[in-house]
């Protein structure tokens, strides 16, 4: 039976095909294909030669504090007048080896893990209920122009406000105990959260919306599939800096009042000039605001997969 024309051009398609498949043998095909065994994928994300630029940078920072080079001071090297290296004096000292001392101490010390799980604690409630108050007003107000422009300028005035200078009126409403610090970080929380994500849901692309809205999806899809993912990436970078103030919220109210917390012992360490523990603490601090903020940018990598960018969420990368 003869063909058609119209069957012509799929009749040499597939002859095509299986000329190409007689060519390449299974074995020539998977020859083709690149293989990594799981050693060389693995030190190929580790990057030895970034990570040996930081083991270099952690000596060298390590041998200027060793050798008192910081502390030293350079008189000759001034900005308009001012020394940023100034000479400190040796009782404001701290070496490597006092700072270590301290962390060595306190392992075995109850009432320092007590005051850790104080300050993180805080730290967290504080970035939780500031975050998902941030988020929801933000998407709100980003999705809704008419509510934006009713409390928009009541917020930016808030927002201007020092914060801090709230915390004497906080501690009198709800005491020295552990509320007020997360209530102050709460406040602060809320403004870095709630700024970025409003003008992300402003930014989503009209266009996209117009198109959703044109196939018939409903205001959950266009929300679900339209909105959050536009604005994820936005969200998820308020959440990294917002993770680290909250530590810093909590920490300065501990400082200016409080029962227990770490900001309590930073404090007491300064004041008995006992600057090996104050870097010590120092460094806790900062610990805990690194496992928060990568503990973010993991849950950013995982749910931003379908980006090609790798910047997303490589706040820690080891």
């Amino acid at each position: 039976m003869r063909s058609s024309e119209g069957d012509e051009p799929r009749e040499a398609d597939m002859a095509d095909q299986a000329t190409l498949a007689d060519a390449l043998s299974q074995q020539e095909v998977e020859a083709l294909i690149p293989r990594e065994s799981i050693w060389k994928y693995r030190l190929r994300r580790l990057d030895l030669p970034i990570q040996l630029v930081r083991l270099a940078i952690l000596a060298g920072i390590w041998a200027l504090w060793h050798y008192e080079v910081v502390w030293n001071g350079w008189e000759r090297f001034s900005v308009a007048g001012i020394q940023p290296f100034p000479d400190v004096p040796e009782t404001f000292r701290a070496s490597p080896e006092e700072t270590w001392e301290y962390f060595t101490q306190i392992f075995h010390e109850r009432l320092f893990w007590e005051d850790l799980w104080v300050t993180v604690k805080e730290a967290l409630l504080g970035f939780a209920l500031g975050s998902l108050l941030g988020l929801l007003v933000g998407i709100v107000l980003g999705r809704f122009q008419k509510a934006a422009k009713a409390v928009g300028p009541f917020i930016v005035l808030i927002n201007a406000m020092p914060k801090i200078a709230f915390l004497p009126l906080i501690l009198i409403v709800y005491g020295v105990g552990e509320t007020s610090k997360v209530v102050l970080a709460v406040i602060i929380v809320f403004f870095i959260v709630q700024v970025p994500t409003q003008a992300a849901v402003a930014l989503v692309d009209p266009d996209l919306d117009m198109v959703a809205r044109t196939m018939g999806a409903s205001q959950r899809q266009l929300f679900t599939k339209v909105t959050l993912p536009g604005i994820t990436p936005a969200v998820f970078g308020a959440l990294r800096l917002a993770a680290v103030i909250s530590v810093l919220a909590v920490v300065f109210g501990e400082i200016f009042s409080a029962r227990r917390g770490l900001g309590q012992r930073l404090i007491t360490a300064a004041n008995q000039l006992s600057y090996g523990d104050t870097f010590a603490i120092v460094f806790i601090l900062a610990l805990i605001a690194l496992i928060m903020n990568g503990a973010i940018g993991f849950a950013e990598r995982k749910s931003l997969r379908w980006q090609s960018s790798q910047q997303g969420g490589q706040v820690i990368s080891l």
